[in-house]
């Protein structure tokens, strides 16, 4: 199984269940998992359909960044622990 750790914006729409464990190959296998188990964060963790990942998400695979664009190539193994966080981009 991997863990998949949820920001507290994705907790709180999920009745403040901060981890979920899923069976999945890849990290977008895994969080379609997570969003098949709890369809109320299709539209934030998905940008339009499902396996391109919306803009707003970064996702960490074990502590490194996974571009939107390898989602699907990231492979994952049991014991590994995805990270969705809300994306914070550059400012001046």
């Amino acid at each position: 199984m991997v863990q998949i750790h949820l920001a507290s914006f994705l907790q709180e729409r999920i009745g403040g269940i901060t981890s979920v464990e899923v069976s999945a190959d890849t990290v977008s296998g895994a969080l379609l998992a997570l969003t098949d188990m709890y369809p109320q964060l299709v539209r934030m963790i998905w940008a339009g359909e499902q396996g391109v990942a919306s803009p707003m998400m970064a996702v960490f695979l074990n502590n490194e960044l996974v571009e939107p664009l390898r989602l699907q190539a990231s492979t994952v193994k049991p014991g590994d622990r995805i990270e969705v966080l809300i994306a914070v981009s550059g400012g001046d």
